[in-house]
């Protein structure tokens, strides 16, 4: 079982900002998620934003199966699965 690091020692692995070259389906994905919440009125405006976004993401390593990344903010507010397992990583410790 993954059990997910405190936020004062998580392991950042890198900032990823989005291209439509380099990562069109998830450039494409995030610019569409911005427009239906509301954030951007227009796919420029959106494509704009995403170009010059910079997204955390913490290494985590489940043994038996390898290493995988999450999204920073992804880990601060919601609940986190293995992507091997499907199994519900522990909750830090507070």
């Amino acid at each position: 079982m993954v059990k997910l690091n405190n936020s004062d020692e998580y392991e950042h692995l890198c900032n990823v900002t989005l291209t439509k070259e380099r990562f069109p389906k998830a450039f494409a994905a995030k610019v569409e998620e911005l427009i239906e919440e509301g954030v951007c009125k227009t796919k420029e405006e959106a494509e704009s934003v995403v170009s010059n976004m910079e997204i955390e993401l913490e290494l985590y390593y489940e043994k038996g199966t390898g290493l995988f990344a999450i999204e920073s903010e992804a880990v601060e507010s919601g609940t986190i699965y293995s992507p091997y397992t499907a199994e519900l990583c522990e909750e830090p410790d507070i």
